[in-house]
């Protein structure tokens, strides 16, 4: 998505107003709004787009699958650097690009924690007095399974990095100005042969089209078979679409689902997104009782209640830190008679476990992100800001389509099938 401000003229009769972009935009649908008007109220628009023909070089990486484009010689010592491309992912991590050299060089892009990171050595000597890695860091929420464009301009030690048209300009530490690398660039991953083992860097998973290196259509060479590309097990060239349905919530908004009712398990999971520390996640009353998962302090804590003419049983379990980081964690409860387990990112050491007395009976509805309805049993915290997905509710995927028609469930003041959270 580009947001862009353009003025327009004031009054009709003047000639037109004509913006020409520095940079082009790739878009399949193109929406203006209008800002300002005319003191009488009305808006007069008229709009002439002029674009150009576009073919874009899609390939889908598995995950597992590296492009290697060999050079023409073994050892290529590079003064000028031209790297282009655009790349789509719901993945936080995987590393985009890689090159190296025996003498120590080396250039990596990668996506860390949802953030493009550019590392590059023009060189260091073995008596640490010249060291040359330099780490660039920019963007945020790059997972967002959107289209993003990156160009690596690089003249000796000056460097252009630029994301989504916004350009960050450096200068590579050290003292050598010459990019020394043998045998290989290598996209979508670390290569498999070679010095380094990777560090435990995950491969890139999800598209790039248009990939470009120092005028080489490494999309268009790959597609002819000029390239290495016996690592991938299917080598596509089409987007494999994710089927990821998210719901961004504001601080009004509420999703209602439906569960199974009189049931003797709890079976709760969804993966969340948020730069706020609380917030209400999911809320359901009990046939006897209540649920409530919130973030508090950062943290997840459930609070089962369940109260009956004999005894009031309370099950409280907290679990997590800084979940408030922007990224996507995941969340799954497990509760039962006399038992409730509570894991965070699937982590096995996150998991926290209570076998204190407890029966439970499900009450078949499920509010997340808020509840706003009158209750004898209200929730500690009002209301969720941030993005939810993968929602499993009674151990069923919630089917976020039908809530979209209406035919099931209830929302307000939610976006389906986006997360509009915004990049900090």
């Amino acid at each position: 998505m580009v947001l862009m401000g353009l003025p327009a003229n004031v009054k009709a009769l003047k000639s037109a107003v004509r913006h020409e972009l520095q940079q082009g935009i790739v878009a399949r649908f193109l929406r203006l709004v209008p800002l300002d008007w005319s003191e009488e109220g009305r808006i007069g628009l008229r709009i002439e787009v002029y674009g150009c023909s576009y073919w874009a070089g899609v390939i889908n990486f598995d995950g597992q699958g590296v492009i290697s484009y060999r050079f023409k010689m073994k050892k290529m010592k590079i003064i000028k650097d031209v790297i282009a491309l655009r790349f789509k992912t719901s993945e936080s991590e995987g590393v985009i690009l890689h090159g190296e050299g025996q003498q120590g060089d080396y250039i990596t892009l990668e996506l860390r924690k949802a953030r493009l990171l550019l590392q590059i050595n023009l060189g260091s000597n073995q008596y640490g007095s010249i060291l040359g890695h330099t780490s660039v860091t920019t963007g945020s929420l790059l997972d967002d399974n959107h289209w993003h464009s990156v160009v690596i301009e690089r003249y000796r030690r000056n460097v252009n990095f630029t994301l989504d048209r916004h350009t960050q300009h450096f200068r590579t530490n050290g003292e050598f100005d010459h990019l020394d690398l043998d045998y290989e660039l290598s996209f979508g991953g670390m290569p498999y042969s070679g010095k380094p083992v990777g560090g435990g860097r995950k491969n890139f998973k999800g598209c790039m089209e248009s990939i470009n290196y120092n005028g080489d259509n490494i999309t268009d060479l790959a597609r002819r078979k000029k390239l290495d590309t016996s690592s991938f097990r299917n080598l596509s060239f089409s987007c494999v679409e994710t089927h990821t349905f998210p719901v961004f919530f504001n601080a009004t908004s509420f999703l209602q689902l439906p569960g199974r009712a009189n049931h003797n398990t709890i079976s709760v999971s969804f993966q969340f997104r948020t730069w706020n520390p609380d917030g209400l996640l999911l809320f359901s009353n009990l046939d006897d009782g209540t649920l409530e998962i919130s973030l508090d302090d950062s943290k997840v804590v459930v609070h089962i209640n369940v109260t009956t003419a004999a005894s009031n049983n309370r099950v409280d379990l907290l679990s997590g830190s800084a979940l408030n980081d922007g990224q996507w964690h995941a969340i799954r409860l497990v509760a039962k008679e006399n038992f409730a387990m509570l894991t965070i990112d699937g982590e096995e050491a996150s998991a926290v476990r209570s076998t204190s007395p407890l029966t439970i009976t499900t009450g078949g509805t499920y509010h997340l992100g808020g509840y706003f309805l009158q209750t004898l049993f209200p929730p500690s915290q009002r209301s969720f800001q941030g993005c939810m997905q993968a929602i499993l509710v009674d151990d069923q995927p919630a089917d976020l389509h039908a809530v979209e028609k209406g035919t099931t469930g209830a929302f307000e003041n939610v976006s389906l099938d986006m997360c509009a959270i915004i990049d900090r």
